[in-house]
């Protein structure tokens, strides 16, 4: 990174003010889905994520907004190839007496303005032992926060209002997995979390009884969806409710 790129990226973190120049936005994984995509032909198994590293309705700690649309040149960009946003942990980048910690963990797939915000997707690099730490963090549920770096905004970009600062043009450096996320009162959706990160069946069971069935119903439920999987759409030759335990 060049000396260029420090004095024009806002990136604060809240606990270091270090680099005046450069400023971190900060927001939980809001309605994240964390899941495990198949392992590949090695045996070793890719941790995917998603979810709002900007919420539209939002403002942050340090009086910004950001308006649906900012993003919409950046994600271009991306979908082009023309431009890569990096993913790090806690901003690592910035770290430079310890080139374990300024490692890339990973790297950002997809990009996606809705209505909620800016959603984004991502995956760590497999093999890589930080990214396997932060992948340990985000399955026992220690990490949850995504943190945006974005370049200084020209004065078109943005524009003042009585109680914050509305920014209608971002362009994003990276976005880092972050462990202190601003907004405390937005967490991930732990329910779609853990159904998006069952492995195998004990992981389903383990879910049920979490929801309130004892051991014998969960594996009594998983046999019944089994056997639902397994026929066919359009048989109807069964009357009886595979589900009819749980009424019990």
């Amino acid at each position: 990174m060049n000396k260029h790129s420090l004095q024009t990226l806002h990136c604060r973190d809240g606990r270091s003010e270090l680099l005046q120049s450069v400023s971190t936005r900060r927001m939980p994984i809001v309605d994240t889905k964390i899941r495990f995509a198949e392992p590949d032909k090695d045996g070793v198994t890719t941790h995917t994520f998603d979810g709002y590293a900007v919420k539209w309705d939002s403002i942050n700690l340090h009086g910004e907004k950001f308006a649906r649309g900012a993003f919409a040149d950046m994600i271009a960009l991306f979908e082009s190839q023309a431009k890569k946003v990096h993913m790090y942990y806690n901003h690592g980048w910035r770290n430079m007496f310890d080139t374990t910690s300024a490692m890339r963990i990973g790297k950002w797939t997809g990009f996606e303005e809705d209505d909620v915000g800016l959603l984004v997707k991502g995956e760590l690099t497999q093999g890589l032992r930080l990214a396997t730490d932060v992948e340990a963090m985000l399955r026992h549920e220690t990490v949850d926060g995504l943190s945006i770096c974005f370049y200084n905004p020209t004065e078109m970009d943005y524009e003042e209002q009585d109680n914050h600062i509305l920014i209608k043009r971002a362009d994003l450096f990276e976005i880092s997995v972050v462990d202190e996320p601003s907004d405390r009162s937005a967490r991930i959706n732990r329910q779609a979390e853990t159904i998006n990160n069952l492995a195998d069946e004990r992981d389903a069971c383990d879910m049920l009884t979490k929801l309130g069935l004892d051991q014998a119903d969960a594996r009594h439920f998983i046999t019944k969806l089994d056997s639902i999987m397994g026929t066919s759409a359009d048989d109807t030759s069964k009357d009886d409710d595979p589900f009819a335990f749980l009424d019990k």
